[in-house]
């Protein structure tokens, strides 16, 4: 049986027909001050009126139900709780009515206990609702036997009911497997939608790298192609640029601004720089990885002498990143988890 979450949308024949809408509800509301006027206005003759506003309530209850009840089909205990809405509404109210009627519209019951009956039914539940149908149908049927108007002619205030469950059945049958049909439509058009969307993603990304690639290697690369001899500056401008290359391919998470020239400045000094990306901040919210990016940048800025490792962990760690620092200080090593907060691990 499908269910859904709080938050979650609904995937069954209730979100075809729109039964979580606000409009629905709205429906749900007129069609029961609908039904309780008419109740009110056909009180002529009664013997007591509390049977009939205790039978309103169940027909209340059991239509609100209807788009309340989460599930396709509808749960069981649920089912034969509005299944049962018909019958016992009519048996509570037709006791207390006069024979003959003294208006045709106290026969009320029937046609409301079938609107029950025929969502029931597009709602995966149609032998139920059938069952229901026939309960309402000896309910009347026995009344008015007991009231000496006839078995047949009780069941036959009835039996006109058949025709819109008949057809609610039907278009359970032909409804339900389209509906179907479309939340995989709709699945198959999000995936390719996101595919598409990644591939997009991937290619501005590709030609972001190449064209950082183009501007800081290109005029290295031309230098280079004139095969003259290169000064120490010139060397040491060239290794520079190498290790920034290597920052981003072996750590793209951590190729920022302000990353690079942190690092850039610090390997400036002698200190060595290492930069590793395992994956771990490919899903952290942004705040998480921007205070993350600042702390490493300060790291690196502060840096004189010595050694620096920066890695972002595997995703499957209790930590999110590491700094391992080795200098004339000391070593140290600084561990953050995936709040961004420094822990002792």
């Amino acid at each position: 049986m499908a269910t859904r979450t709080r938050h979650e949308a609904p995937r069954d024949i209730t979100a075809i027909l729109g039964m979580h809408t606000p409009a629905a509800k709205g429906v749900v509301a007129v069609y029961l001050v609908a039904i309780t006027f008419v109740a009110v206005q056909t009180r002529q003759g009664i013997s007591a009126f509390w049977p009939v506003a205790l039978g309103l309530v169940i027909l209340a209850a059991g239509t609100i139900g209807l788009i309340a009840v989460p599930g396709d089909p509808l749960p069981v205990p649920a089912t034969w709780c509005l299944a049962a809405a018909g019958p016992i509404a009519a048996a509570l109210m037709l006791w207390v009515m006069p024979v003959p009627f003294e208006v045709p519209l106290q026969a009320w019951t029937h046609g409301a206990g079938t609107t029950i009956l025929c969502f029931m039914a597009v709602r995966g539940r149609w032998i139920s609702a059938w069952w229901g149908l026939l309960g309402m149908v000896l309910v009347y049927a026995l009344w008015a036997a007991f009231t000496n108007q006839g078995f047949l002619f009780g069941a036959s205030l009835v039996f006109i009911e058949a025709a819109p469950l008949a057809m609610a059945t039907l278009l359970s049958f032909t409804l339900r497997p389209s509906g179907k049909a479309v939340f995989e439509l709709r699945d198959a058009a999000t995936a390719r939608i996101a595919a598409l969307s990644a591939a997009k993603a991937a290619a501005e990304e590709r030609d972001a790298r190449l064209h950082q690639l183009d501007e800081v290697a290109r005029p290295l690369l031309e230098r280079i192609a004139t095969a003259e001899e290169f000064t120490p500056e010139e060397s040491a401008t060239y290794e520079l640029v190498e290790a920034n290359l290597r920052d981003r391919l072996r750590a793209p998470a951590l190729t920022t601004p302000e990353i690079d020239a942190a690092a850039r400045v610090a390997r400036g000094r002698g200190v060595e720089v290492i930069l590793i990306d395992d994956h771990g901040m490919d899903a952290t919210p942004t705040g998480i990885s921007d205070l993350l990016r600042e702390r490493i940048t300060e790291t690196l800025r502060d840096a004189r002498d010595g050694d620096i490792c920066v890695r972002i962990l595997p995703p499957d760690r209790p930590a999110l990143a590491s700094i391992y620092v080795h200098d004339s200080v000391g070593t140290r090593r600084i561990t953050f988890d995936h709040s961004g907060a420094e822990v002792q691990i």
